[in-house]
């Protein structure tokens, strides 16, 4: 009797320890590794968006907004399609940013090859 239970509360521990990752799309990692993932792409976009600067971890992940300059801009639908991030910082939101913050990059590099041959 004692061995079904030992049996019951082991495969029980791991059903509990592999639900979040099936339900979070990956491990938790440092949010400090989101907020440099979006680093360069937020103070493009608050300078596309029409600010001088954004404010360093100025990002909400609550609402996707970043603060530029004092005012909140919200980040488009390819860094946050839910228009919510996770919280904490995952693997699948950090490559998300990775990818929306290197799109920043080519459109600025191709506005500056535009606008300053």
């Amino acid at each position: 009797m004692y061995r079904n239970i030992s049996i019951i509360v082991l495969v029980f521990f791991a059903v509990v320890l592999g639900l979040p990752e099936s339900q979070g799309g990956g491990s938790d990692i440092d949010l400090l590794e989101c907020y440099r993932a979006v680093s360069e792409g937020e103070k493009i976009f608050c300078e596309l968006s029409g600010y001088d600067k954004s404010v360093s971890g100025g990002l909400d992940y609550r609402t996707c907004e970043l603060e530029c300059d004092g005012q909140k801009v919200r980040l488009p639908k390819a860094a946050c399609p839910r228009r919510k991030m996770h919280s904490p910082c995952n693997e699948e939101l950090k490559t998300k940013l990775q990818n929306w913050t290197k799109e920043m990059q080519t459109r600025k590099a191709r506005l500056v090859q535009k606008w300053c041959p």
